[in-house]
């Protein structure tokens, strides 16, 4: 009797301990955030690419390769570059995506100067700068 009360005892206690590998994660994880996009993955491959031209160029200077491999090589870096270069222009990538990201953050910053966004509330106990997305002030701690 003893025995079997120790069994059924041990058998809930694994199945308590258990239970959180069996469970799925209730919106814990942002899998979108985490999913490579395809747009990702050609700008990885052609930073990939670049580098490996600028690899082989050096080598080919140093003279650790001969004129018909290195150009067997550039040829085939060459042609990848340009089919890849074909589907992000398909894809519609800007060619300055860095100055488009700059005039963004420009618009952003001038966005908030300006007083429209958000971020500039005050707590009405103390008067420090509300941080957006807290519930509590960070110097009183009233609740916002």
């Amino acid at each position: 009797m003893v025995f079997l009360a120790g069994t059924f005892v041990t058998a809930l206690a694994s199945i308590y301990v258990l239970m959180p590998l069996f469970n799925e994660p209730k919106g814990n994880l942002e899998v979108e955030l985490l999913a490579e996009t395809e747009l990702d993955r050609l700008l990885n491959r052609k930073a990939v690419i670049y580098s490996n031209l600028k690899d082989l160029n050096f080598e080919y200077s140093m003279g650790r390769l001969g004129n018909a491999d290195f150009h067997r090589l550039e040829t085939s870096f060459k042609s990848e570059a340009a089919d890849l270069l074909q589907k992000l222009d398909q894809l519609g990538v800007e060619e300055n995506l860095d100055e488009s990201i700059e005039q963004a953050v420009a618009a952003r910053k001038a966005k908030l100067s300006s007083g429209q966004g958000p971020g500039l509330a005050t707590c009405p106990s103390c008067g420090a700068a509300i941080t957006p997305g807290k519930q509590f002030c960070a110097d009183c701690g009233r609740r916002q």
